[in-house]
C-alpha cells in the first residue's frame, strides 16, 4: 500500500510539473509535446492503478488514453501543424515570468482551498489534481487564442480523470474518459479545420 502511495504520488507530481511548464509554453509544437508527455504518464498512472485495485475498466480506460489521447491526437495534430504554413514559428504570447507567478499564485491558493475540502473528504490524495484542475482554468483564462485554450481544456481532462482515480475509482470513469476524449477530438478538429481556412483564430471569433 505504501510502494503503491507513492509511486502514485510520484507520477502525479511529475503530472502537476509538465501542467506548469504546460502554463509557461510559448510555442505549439513545444506545448504539443508537453501535454503529450503529461497524458502518457497519467496514462501509466491509470493502469497502475487499474491493476493494484484490480479493475479492469481503469486498464482499459489508461490503455485507451495512452493509445487515443497521448499517442494518436497529438501525431495528428503535428502533422497537420507541418502541412501548414501558417503554424511555421507559431507563437501563443505567453509571457513567461508573468505566467509562472500566475501559476505559483494558483499553486497556493489551491493548497489553501485543499485545506477546506480535506477536513471534508478526509484524505490529501486529491490536493495534485485539485491544483492541476486550476491550471488548466488558468490556462483557458490567460490565453486568447483558440487553439491555446483547447490544451487548457485538455489539462482540465487530465485533471479531472486524475481526481477521479485517486478519489473515486469506480468503473463509471471509462465512459467518463472516452467522452472528454470525443468532445476533446472534435473541438481541434473544428479549430484545425477554421485555422486552415483562415488563420490563426482568437477564440472570440469562434463565438461570432
Amino acid at each position: 500500500m505504501i510502494a503503491y502511495n507513492a509511486v502514485i504520488d510520484f507520477l502525479g507530481v511529475l503530472i502537476l510539473i509538465y501542467g506548469f511548464i504546460i502554463l509557461t509554453e510559448n510555442y505549439i509544437h513545444s506545448l504539443v509535446r508537453h501535454l503529450q508527455s503529461q497524458t502518457i504518464i497519467l496514462s501509466i498512472l491509470i493502469i497502475i492503478a487499474g491493476a493494484y485495485l484490480k479493475m479492469w475498466e481503469l486498464i482499459a480506460l489508461g490503455i485507451f488514453t495512452l493509445l487515443f489521447r497521448a499517442l494518436l491526437i497529438p501525431e495528428l495534430l503535428l502533422r497537420g501543424i507541418k502541412r501548414e504554413h501558417i503554424w511555421e514559428h507559431r507563437e501563443f504570447g505567453v509571457k513567461a515570468k508573468s505566467s509562472i507567478v500566475m501559476g505559483i499564485i494558483t499553486a497556493i491558493i489551491g493548497i489553501i482551498a485543499y485545506a477546506g475540502i480535506y477536513r471534508v473528504l478526509g484524505t490529501w490524495n486529491g490536493m495534485i489534481p485539485f491544483i492541476l484542475l486550476l491550471f488548466g482554468l488558468l490556462i483557458i483564462i490567460m490565453r486568447r487564442n483558440a487553439l491555446a485554450q483547447i490544451s487548457g481544456y485538455i489539462v482540465e481532462e487530465n485533471a479531472l480523470l486524475y481526481l477521479g482515480i485517486v478519489l473515486y475509482p469506480i468503473g463509471f470513469l471509462l465512459e467518463v474518459g472516452i467522452l472528454l476524449d470525443v468532445i476533446g477530438a472534435v473541438l481541434l478538429a473544428v479549430i484545425l479545420s477554421a485555422e486552415k481556412d483562415y488563420g490563426p483564430i482568437e477564440i472570440e471569433e469562434l463565438s461570432g
